[in-house]
């Protein structure tokens, strides 16, 4: 096939042709070429829409998925599904299935469903025994397998002397370990934020501390131990706080936030819409806006869109029966876009779902050149509505169903398969 995609903004550092605009050739998942002049080769079709922007795939580097055990709330095939529209040509995949990914077969099942497909899943394996914290598992085999990187995923490394055996083991064969910051002690009962908002509900708190002291002990044991860290998903001003000091410091430390503490706070909760309970809860504008400055200051890496896909049995109920946990991959861009492009400029954020995250997890970065294999997603502005026809996943817990949205990818073509969104005009 012969895609011809005019009028197109290159933004891609590695790229000679950055911010520049250009007209695009692919050929058979192959640049063909890349050039500015007005002549239109013969071609199946034609990429002709205002504002057309491309830079190489993208990488949401925290994904959830129900398969196995649950695929009722979301399969591997639909949540590749939902990625593919999200401009996605990787993806993180965290171990917390029943069973929880932890064996060389379920490794192998995961990157065997790979091949032929678009996005690529990444597996994510658990460093403890079910995500229990008990018991280490067997990294080197698991590494040898394909894992991409260790973690609990939903669940803290709550055992310190697991969480340095597992930093000096990795070291063995430079292994990335990845930890969500909260002490389960301190966080325990708690449904939302502490703050005014939660006192006024009536409903028990989980204070920004829970998540700082478990980054204090992290970053000290690092410093013992050795090796690399990521946080995820911070939330709090103290967090970023400690994190920039620790890299300032030297330490082999990076993290991530999810997307939803970039534009949503904890008043939201007011009206106890489950779809706004997450964990880390959703913290107060001050926290928010402290998040925001650390994407444009480079101290948070990672942008990431947490999908934590739950059907309305695990949703519709009392807010403290409610699952923690919102959907969202399919909307990254467009969050970006709607709530947050006249504050983070487009070139930090896609770093932050490009560049950063390939670069922590070993994936290798291409580059927008002639002659190479095309790797590339192209957005633009365009209006849409996100809604029950067009969200892609088996699940739909997220407060921004039925939100119009005016920009999404329109097109993604990575791992030699191309594909077209049929929701942009």
């Amino acid at each position: 096939m012969r895609l011809y995609f005019k009028e197109v903004e290159i933004i891609d550092s590695n790229s000679s042709f950055h911010e520049q605009k250009v007209n695009i050739l692919i050929e058979d998942g192959k640049i063909k070429d890349i050039h500015s002049t007005e002549e239109t080769p013969k071609v199946d079709r034609i990429i002709n829409v205002p504002n057309l922007k491309a830079s190489t795939s993208w990488l949401d580097m925290k994904v959830f998925s129900g398969e196995p055990g649950e695929e009722y709330r979301e399969d591997i095939e639909s949540l590749s599904e939902a990625l593919k529209y999200g401009g996605f040509g990787y993806a993180l995949l965290m171990p917390n299935t029943n069973p929880v990914i932890q064996q060389k077969a379920d490794i192998k099942s995961i990157l065997a469903k790979n091949i032929g497909q678009l996005t690529q899943i990444l597996p994510a394996t658990a460093i403890s025994k079910d995500c229990e914290g008990e018991e280490m598992n067997e990294m080197l085999d698991l590494h040898t397998a394909g894992a991409r990187a260790f973690t609990d995923g939903a669940n803290p490394m709550w055992n310190s002397d697991l969480l340095v055996k597992t930093l000096q083991y990795l070291q063995k064969f430079d292994g990335l370990l990845i930890n969500f910051p909260q002490d389960r002690k301190l966080a325990m009962f708690g449904q939302m934020n502490e703050g005014i908002t939660s006192t006024g509900m009536g409903l028990k708190g989980i204070p920004n501390v829970a998540e700082e002291i478990m980054i204090q002990r992290d970053l000290e044991l690092l410093r013992y131990a050795g090796g690399k860290i990521h946080f995820s998903c911070i939330s709090t001003a103290k967090s970023l706080n400690l994190i920039k000091s620790a890299k300032e410091g030297g330490l082999k430390v990076t993290c991530d936030v999810n997307i939803h503490h970039l534009i949503l706070d904890d008043s939201l909760l007011e009206s106890f819409n489950t779809n706004y309970k997450l964990l880390p809860p959703l913290r107060g504008k001050a926290d928010q806006q402290a998040l925001v400055n650390g994407v444009k200051d480079g101290v948070i890496d990672v942008i990431v869109s947490g999908h934590q896909p739950y059907d309305e049995d695990h949703k519709k109920m009392e807010f403290d029966l409610a699952a923690f946990g919102i959907m969202g991959t399919q909307i990254l861009y467009p969050l970006y876009h709607k709530y947050l492009k006249d504050e983070i400029p487009l070139n930090i954020f896609l770093k932050c779902i490009n560049e950063n995250p390939k670069a922590i997890l070993g994936v290798k970065q291409s580059a927008i050149e002639k002659g190479r294999i095309a790797d590339l997603t192209f957005f633009t502005d365009s209006s849409w509505t996100f809604d029950q026809s067009t969200n892609k996943s088996k699940s739909n817990n997220s407060p921004f169903i039925g939100e119009q949205f005016d920009a999404l990818p329109v097109a993604l073509i990575a791992n030699g398969q191309t594909f077209l969104s049929d929701l942009f005009n």
